[in-house]
């Protein structure tokens, strides 16, 4: 119940965002390009009670994962949003990292915290070849059918209410990444990884590491991930894989923007829908809907589910 209080109020948050302008949240958002951005989950600060954290930041040249001059590190590596995480994780939700030497000489300590949240903006359903020949390490190239769109540049492209075509009732916005994947192994032993998005530099706050020159950004960096398996999806190692052989399940295959979703809720996970609304999408979902929920603009007939 209250990881569904959770979404409602990221839910509100949104529609708000959308009131104030005309637009949701970008999927990464700065002010120039010799920034890292900042993820959607800033851009919503104000929206969720963060307003004073969000009127001491800038955008304005600073490297939001942390590896340059994060030059908001006395609010972003101190604040921490209890609505941004599902209580029945199992998992951490701070991650510590080195402070960068630029950091270090504006007075912050050696050993910072960033928040890790559970909460992923839905960035549309992926409908290219399976498994894939263009993803290279743990990148991949982009999906541009969803509420949020992830771009190879340093500000992404926004949707409003006019371009979510297929109606925000039926498409995705959040979804949950709040508990550990399980990768197979061909003689069905489990191995368990925490695939979650923001677990790299920054955390929740940072917005990606910057682009590959191949259609995307670092994949797990930036908070957004679309459909390309199942809720729960149980990772194999290299055999009847739709994330492509060879692949590191930590990263949920060759990610891009593609890890998933999870939760420790039995049976599914929960979503947050472009109208605003809660609902609970069980892990039995055929692959076909919940890539049609995820892009916001396919035109196809959903199937009752």
């Amino acid at each position: 119940m209250q990881c569904s209080n959770h979404l409602k109020q990221l839910g509100i948050a949104l529609h708000n965002y959308h009131d104030t302008h005309q637009q949701f949240p970008p999927g990464h958002f700065a002010t120039s390009t010799s920034s890292r951005p900042a993820s959607w989950l800033v851009r919503l600060w104000p929206f969720i009670e963060q307003s004073a954290a969000y009127e001491q930041c800038t955008f304005v040249n600073s490297d939001w994962t942390g590896i340059g001059f994060d030059r908001n590190w006395r609010v972003t590596t101190t604040l921490y949003v209890d609505s941004l995480v599902c209580p029945s994780n199992p998992m951490e939700h701070r991650k510590k990292q080195a402070a960068s030497s630029a950091m270090q000489s504006d007075g912050c300590p050696a050993e910072v915290e960033y928040q890790v949240a559970d909460y992923v903006g839905v960035a549309g359903g992926y409908n290219g070849p399976t498994p894939p020949s263009h993803w290279i390490g743990y990148h991949g190239m982009n999906d541009y059918n969803g509420i949020f769109v992830a771009l190879d540049q340093w500000n992404s492209r926004t949707v409003a209410f006019k371009d979510v075509t297929d109606g925000t009732s039926n498409t995705l916005a959040i979804g949950e990444e709040s508990n550990q994947i399980k990768s197979l192994d061909s003689s069905g032993n489990v191995t368990l990884y925490d695939s979650r998005e923001y677990l790299h530099r920054g955390g929740a706050w940072s917005g990606g590491g910057g682009h590959n020159g191949n259609g995307s950004w670092y994949g797990n960096w930036e908070g957004l991930s679309s459909i390309r398996v199942g809720i729960n999806y149980a990772h194999t190692s290299g055999y009847n894989n739709p994330l492509g052989t060879g692949n590191n399940p930590t990263y949920g295959g060759r990610s891009g923007h593609h890890t998933i979703f999870t939760s420790a809720h039995p049976g599914g996970a929960q979503f947050v829908y472009g109208d605003g609304s809660v609902h609970f999408v069980t892990e039995n979902t055929n692959l076909t809907t919940l890539k049609n929920l995820a892009n916001r603009c396919d035109g196809n007939v959903l199937e009752e589910y």
